[in-house]
């Protein structure tokens, strides 16, 4: 997939940061669950259009930020993150605690994660 300039917009690059950080919460306690995977698609396709190839575009995201582990790079997130108001970064941050519930606990190791974020990203 050929990405354009254009096609870089404030939407794509919110979701880029949000799968980042979301596979980060998954994979910081080393067990991906069930309810995890779902979560994940759940709150992925509220941001999805129905129209166009966003749809393909995240797939590959997800697949580019588990292959180079892009969400053990806390700075790739605070690039992403840089013009996001703080109303945009703590919405990001939400949806992380959101996912490290999804199984019914909070690993430490994930509210660690969320933890260095919430101090490297937020503030």
């Amino acid at each position: 997939m050929k990405l354009t300039k254009e096609d870089v917009t404030p939407s794509v690059i919110f979701l880029a940061a949000l799968v980042t950080l979301l596979l980060g919460v998954i994979y910081a306690d080393s067990q991906v669950t069930e309810e995890e995977k779902q979560r994940l698609q759940k709150t992925l396709n509220k941001f999805i259009p129905a129209q166009g190839g966003v749809r393909e575009l995240t797939k590959l995201m997800v697949k580019g930020v588990k292959e180079n582990l892009d969400y053990t790079k806390s700075n790739n997130l605070l690039k992403l993150t840089s013009s996001f108001s703080k109303s945009q970064k703590l919405l990001l941050l939400s949806f992380g605690y959101e996912m490290s519930a999804a199984d019914g606990t909070i690993d430490a190791r994930e509210k660690r994660y969320l933890d260095l974020l919430h101090r490297r990203v937020i503030c």
